[in-house]
């Protein structure tokens, strides 16, 4: 059965997760297609040299991603070794990870979005680390600078910095104004930096512009687009249907594990509201979105009595996925 391989815990699985991967990516290397920016999207403050260095390369583009794509899931998969979010020791979720990531074609290309959710789990992994600290001075501070350096890359993600303080709050119930000031300072840090080079370059006008941009675009990447409405739609039920089943089993779980999904969900409503409220947004926000999503559904199919439904429930994942990946060369009757 594909559920009990993949939820097992064997060393073959740094090989696996990697081949995985590339399995779902070698349409988009057959057929490479740049990633649809809107103005000002590839020329945030950190992305832009990447941008540079890319340029029209498509092949080098997806390589990168592809990268990124891997690097994320083995940095899930530590997360959840490290703080044990999940009772069972499983490499499903980094697998969860790269089929939900994998799921929309276009992000097979090099996206902001990458190096953002990168900076996001270090700052996730800093707020975590505070409850086995006394004095979490540092990891206030540091995640706020995690969190700054990622927005640099992709805007959007300066709407999750109440996930500091929220984060904050959860694990460690006494927190003080001193580390509330020091998650400011820190993100605030890589910003001034930012403003200063681009003010004394003479510059500054190009920096309003691209911020401008990347706040008013409109983005419609669901309308009209029934695969994706049908892959989102699939990942809203499991999303249910794993919130049910973790809500059944709360009081059962450790008080350590009940703090570390309450700021999995609060990133999850993040990402949704900016869905509705920021035109801006796009499907790159899915790459957020499985960090939350990749533990709930990994949770919900390792714990649930009737394994035979979980084997149901992945391949069908495994087939939208995949779906996905030729579903452009299809007649479109929708």
């Amino acid at each position: 059965m594909l559920l009990k391989v993949l939820k097992s815990n064997q060393p073959f699985h740094f090989l696996l997760i990697p081949l995985i991967a590339v399995a779902l990516w070698v349409k988009s290397f057959v057929h490479a297609k740049a990633f649809p920016f809107y103005a000002g999207e590839d020329m945030m403050i950190l992305y832009k040299p990447i941008s540079y260095l890319l340029g029209d390369n498509l092949f080098l583009s997806n390589i990168v991603a592809l990268i990124f794509t891997i690097l994320l899931a083995f940095l899930v998969l530590k997360l959840n070794v490290q703080y044990a979010f999940i009772k069972a020791k499983t490499s499903l979720p980094p697998t969860l990870f790269i089929l939900i990531a994998s799921g929309m074609p276009d992000l097979h290309g090099m996206h902001p979005v990458y190096p953002a959710t990168l900076f996001l789990v270090l700052a996730i992994d800093r707020i975590f680390n505070s409850i086995e600290n006394e004095i979490i001075h540092s990891n206030a501070f540091e995640s706020g600078i995690f969190l700054a350096i990622g927005s640099l890359f992709y805007l959007n993600l300066v709407f999750f910095f109440p996930i500091l303080w929220f984060g904050f709050i959860i694990i460690k119930p006494k927190v003080n104004w001193r580390e509330y000031f020091l998650t400011v300072l820190g993100f605030a840090m890589p910003w001034l930096a930012t403003l200063t080079y681009y003010s004394f370059a003479g510059i500054e006008n190009e920096l309003w512009y691209t911020l401008q941009m990347n706040f008013t675009s409109h983005q419609t990447f669901i309308r009209d687009n029934l695969p994706i409405q049908i892959f989102i739609g699939y990942l809203v039920l499991l999303t249910l249907l794993g919130s049910f089943f973790f809500l059944a089993q709360y009081d059962g779980k450790r008080i350590s594990s009940r703090k570390f999904f309450k700021v999995f969900f609060w990133i999850f409503l993040i990402s949704v509201v900016l869905i509705i409220a920021n035109p801006a947004v796009s499907q790159e926000i899915i790459i957020i979105l499985a960090l939350p999503l990749t533990y709930l559904i990994s949770n919900y199919l390792i714990l649930m009595r009737r394994q035979f439904w979980g084997e149901v429930i992945l391949y069908l994942l495994i087939a939208a996925v995949a779906f996905l990946q030729f579903s452009w060369q299809l007649p479109k009757f929708w």
